[in-house]
């Protein structure tokens, strides 16, 4: 462990570049970003609780969603892998009883009293919440934990659709993992995030976010029994052509209203489900659930009814998507991603939000990503929980700077990211 200055002086001469090499990439260009960014956090943490103090620095991945969009949270299947985009912690432990961090971008400081573990009055929806949700989680674990101070620069942009909030929460849980010595695994701190978020931040997400932060690499998923996922951890190398860009596009529309639209997709869900007797989709036989169709539409209603087929439709269609992956076949794998692309308009409905139709920034990226891309080789999707933030395209080398270019003519600079699947989950970088 050593001081926040000795650390920014040993990365800016290149003495950790093995380390940033192997998450971000070994390109130039890339490398020097990623020292200035690691010398910067080291920075403003001395800037906010002064200088001396003994730092590790933590890093955790976003996320791109590729398969099962709105399956996890009804016990099926889902398919995600990390990304280069993360969000990076600068921490040092505290014997004060309190977690202090500051995150880039944001005014205020959170200070989080560790005595009280309860959710607090006022504190649901923000980052204080998460952080006092995590910590509660290691201590139903029955592990010790205390405070930190940290400071956090995220890449991972609000909105983006590349999941801030689990690199965020995995963020904060491999601090303290890592600084109390808690030995939980990746999956185990998944969890912890989990109930953070459903519990004390008030989100009802499901588990893939966190565990593709988490673990890392590209992460197939069968949540029939939540408590214990099945997780295969699927190696990025040779995972996409060389010749194949995965493009995200941040529409720049805001998840800030949106918990209501997200929590009634998995609440109609659950309402046929229940008809059928079960608490949730993937309890459910498909084949009954069309032999009572008059039935269901008559008690749930139609948008129910269609968001049930989606759930049948894209839980197939990601177990196809994971063996078109470990078999090679990558054609199949792009023939799969236009089919959910698809569902998510005519079935999910959840490209836009049926009481905004003026914005609709989702069916926007993906009509021009269509006139671009079709026939030549690419697919594209929506990915994310909807209505607003990120579509992605998988983009022919050829057509990289086209694409890129178009995107950003409409939807602003830096809207148009290029990404490289990252191998390693949520881990202490220094």
């Amino acid at each position: 462990m050593a001081t926040s200055a000795q650390l920014k002086r040993e990365i800016l001469a290149g003495q950790w570049d093995e380390a940033l090499c192997t998450l971000y990439g070994t390109e130039p260009a890339v490398l020097a970003r990623q020292r200035q960014r690691y010398a910067a956090a080291l920075e403003q943490f001395e800037l906010y609780y002064g200088p001396g103090r003994q730092v590790h620095v933590y890093s955790a991945p976003g996320r791109a969603e590729l398969g099962g969009n709105h399956t996890d949270h009804q016990h099926g299947y889902g398919l995600a892998a990390a990304v280069t985009l993360d969000l990076v912690a600068v921490a040092s432990p505290s014997d004060d009883g309190f977690i202090r961090v500051k995150s880039r971008g944001f005014n205020k400081l959170d200070v989080i009293d560790l005595s009280e573990a309860e959710p607090q009055q006022g504190e649901s929806t923000h980052s204080a919440s998460l952080i006092r949700g995590i910590a509660e989680g290691f201590r139903a674990q029955g592990k010790t934990v205390g405070g930190f101070d940290a400071y956090t620069a995220s890449d991972v942009l609000r909105g983006s659709g590349l999941s801030s909030s689990a690199a965020f929460e995995m963020g904060m849980a491999a601090i303290l993992n890592g600084e109390y010595g808690c030995g939980l695994t990746a999956p185990e701190l998944a969890k912890i995030c989990q109930y953070a978020e459903n519990t004390y931040f008030g989100k009802p997400s499901g588990l893939l976010d966190q565990l593709t932060s988490a673990v890392g690499g590209v992460i197939f998923a069968d949540f029939a029994d939540p408590k214990k996922p099945r997780i295969e951890k699927i190696h990025t190398a040779g995972l996409l052509p060389a010749d194949m860009t995965l493009c995200v596009t941040d529409t720049r529309g805001s998840h800030s209203e949106l918990t209501g639209e997200f929590a009634a997709i998995r609440h109609e869900m659950e309402s046929v489900a229940a008809c059928l007797g079960g608490k949730v989709l993937g309890q459910v036989k498909e084949q009954e659930f069309w032999t009572a169709l008059p039935r269901l539409r008559r008690a749930c209603g139609d948008r129910a009814v269609l968001r049930a087929v989606h759930y049948f439709e894209e839980n197939a269609r990601a177990l196809a998507q994971r063996n078109a992956l470990v078999s090679g076949d990558f054609n199949a794998f792009l023939q799969l991603i236009l089919e959910s692309g698809h569902a998510s308009f005519a079935l999910c409905q959840n490209v836009y939000c049926s009481t905004d139709v003026r914005h609709q920034g989702l069916s926007v990226a993906l009509a021009i990503s269509q006139t671009l891309l079709e026939g030549q080789g690419g697919a594209w999707r929506m990915q994310g929980g909807g209505f607003a933030g990120t579509i992605q395209a998988f983009v022919p080398g050829m057509l990289t700077a086209k694409y890129h270019d178009a995107i950003e003519k409409v939807f602003g600079a830096d809207s148009c990211y290029l990404l490289r699947l990252r191998e390693q989950g949520a881990l202490r970088v220094i």
